[in-house]
């Protein structure tokens, strides 16, 4: 039977076409990473450039969504997604026909903003056709598909460069783009705002600026060396987020571009907090780990993709049950059981790791890990919305799809500075261990021949041995390699830790601040202002049904037919 303001359609079958994009933005920022070597090759571009066409599509990404989302709200969702996945479909064609690198790293940004502008519409339309007793599940199926893209992505992009051409990773997405665009047309209304505002051009240009300038300097930060440049982006970006929050203060009753009264709803705010903590986590634990199993264990690309895959996974398969819980009113805990679990698995891993740790070894700490990712998303967005008023849940969504993507700009600086500074001293310290058994004449010379170890300019993420073993003697070569091994898996271990206390900060304000709120009512769902392609005429305007007066004292009905509680979470 159809539910809410879906008409005639199922909201399963809403959610499903919607979810085709959302997968094909989710698929785009891991299936390039794999392609990465042959993309360089292709265009003769350097480490640098190469970085870039991974880092760009974050860049624009990252700084859209909550500009996106308070399109959404402005403009209607569905309006909004489909701009968004024109832009993003464009935007591949064109990587696909990029010339050289810098067309190329353009394109990628340009389809981060077209990701950006889809991804946050989907829970407002989810709000509007779910009950809210069934949110939980339907956020379990698009977690779900979030560990099924980051799973699917790696493996789907080395069959494509492995059979076709690295251009086509870029031009699978024009068919499943096209596709989805038919589809949404046909079954997902048009679902408009009962009054709409302007969009504020200054408020709008102080957050992308400054979102912008923070996430450069982060990104940017450990191949500049942490120089000047990096810091003054990153402080310009900060004194202009602050800016923008008290420009802000200021236009709260005039249509303001963040209501700051969705922070005074705690479970909201909590979510934001969780899902910083979450993002900071997942790629902080995923950065030294997929360097620790190849440049210590010895693991091909593919096989340490496919042990890795064993957390995605699992959070894939647990995602549902984390939602149906939720939905039961057991969110909060299902919350803190997935973050306590998430812990568990990240300190188990730095136990049993060593140099010579073999593969079943890591099963156990990863399914923990998997485990926790799955149980966490589903509840966290469910308990987070229950009370956000409709007419702001585009804003919310992008908010919290911010919060996530900032948390894991976070870690890719703070884990690859503790990684590089914490090899480097263990090497210094091998190195000059070594030099102590030699001749005073000679420890010098020693030492400087081993410099590109141990004045910090081991760059993370170059995946290669050690600069010193090039052209060195197999024995020589095998003492460095296992001075490296040592090293970095003491690295590893200091920079997990980070992400193991954030956890443990992360449970802990879930602990203090969530609370499991009942689901709130609705009042029979008036007809949508909506317009679907290619549907029958729109019927004649029913009558207002009656409703009961104990209904009409607790509620007041939003512009989209659903009631709003006076309360706070």
């Amino acid at each position: 039977m159809p539910d809410r303001q879906t008409g005639d359609k199922s909201p399963w079958l809403i959610l499903g076409v919607l979810s085709m994009g959302f997968f094909m933005t989710l698929l785009d920022m891991t299936i390039v990473n794999i392609a990465l070597p042959h993309v360089m090759s292709g265009l003769h571009a350097s480490l640098d450039e190469g970085l870039w066409v991974f880092s760009a599509y974050i860049l624009g990404y990252a700084t859209l969504l909550v500009v996106a989302g308070r399109l959404g709200d402005l403009f209607g969702p569905r309006r909004v997604y489909l701009y968004g996945l024109a832009l993003f479909v464009a935007a591949s064609c064109l990587c696909g026909v990029a010339p050289n690198a810098g067309v190329l790293i353009g394109a990628r940004f340009a389809q981060g903003v077209g990701g950006a502008m889809l991804a946050p519409q989907i829970l407002p339309i989810v709000t509007m056709v779910f009950p809210p007793s069934k949110w939980g599940a339907a956020f379990g199926f698009t977690g779900a598909l979030s560990g099924l893209a980051v799973l699917t992505g790696p493996t789907l992009g080395g069959v494509i460069v492995s059979y076709l051409d690295w251009r086509w990773i870029f031009y699978l997405n024009l068919p499943i783009g096209l596709a989805t665009a038919y589809l949404v047309l046909k079954h997902v209304h048009d679902y408009r705002p009962g009054k709409r505002q302007p969009l504020a051009l200054v408020p709008t240009a102080l957050l992308i600026l400054g979102l912008s300038a923070l996430a450069f300097g982060l990104i940017e930060g450990e191949r500049l060396d942490w120089d000047a440049t990096a810091w003054a982006s990153i402080a310009a970006g900060l004194l202009i987020l602050v800016y923008f929050g008290f420009d802000q203060r200021r236009h709260q009753r005039s249509g303001p571009l963040l209501p700051f009264d969705l922070l005074k709803l705690r479970n909201f705010a909590s979510a934001n907090i969780v899902a910083a903590v979450m993002g900071f986590s997942m790629l902080g634990a995923f950065l030294p780990i997929s360097l620790y199993l190849q440049t210590v264990l010895g693991m091909t690309p593919l096989r340490a993709g496919f042990t890795i895959a064993v957390m995605p996974l699992t959070s894939a398969l647990v995602a549902g049950i984390g939602g149906k819980l939720s939905d039961r009113g057991s969110g909060k805990a299902v919350i803190l059981t997935g973050l306590a679990c998430f812990t568990a698995g990240l300190g188990s891993f730095i136990l049993v790791t060593g140099t010579d740790t073999g593969t079943l070894d890591l099963v156990g700490p990863f399914l923990l890990a998997g485990l926790g990712m799955g149980l966490v998303f589903s509840p966290l967005f469910s308990v987070g919305m229950r009370q956000v008023p409709p007419p702001q849940a585009g804003v919310a969504s992008g908010l919290v799809n911010t919060s996530q993507e900032v948390g894991g700009l976070l870690a890719s600086a703070a884990i690859g500075a503790v990684l590089s500074l914490r090899l480097s001293s263990g090497l210094r310290s091998w190195v000059n261990e070594q030099a102590e058994a030699l001749p005073a004449e000679a420890r010098e010379g020693f030492k400087q021949a081993f410099a590109p170890l141990t004045d910090g300019a081991v760059k993370i993420g170059s995946g290669g041995p050690p600069p010193a073993v090039a052209g060195a003697d197999p024995a020589q070569a095998a003492k460095v390699q296992d001075a490296f091994a040592d090293a970095f898996t003491s690295a590893m271990h200091s920079g997990l830790l980070l992400p193991v206390g954030l956890l443990a900060l992360g449970w802990v304000t879930a602990l203090l601040l969530i609370r499991d709120t009942p689901a709130p009512s609705f009042g029979p769902p008036k007809p949508p202002p909506a317009r679907t392609t290619g549907s029958a005429p729109a019927a004649k305007k029913a009558a207002p049904a009656k409703q009961p007066e104990s209904a009409g004292k607790a509620e007041t009905a939003g512009p989209t037919g659903q009631a709003q509680q006076p309360g706070t979470a």
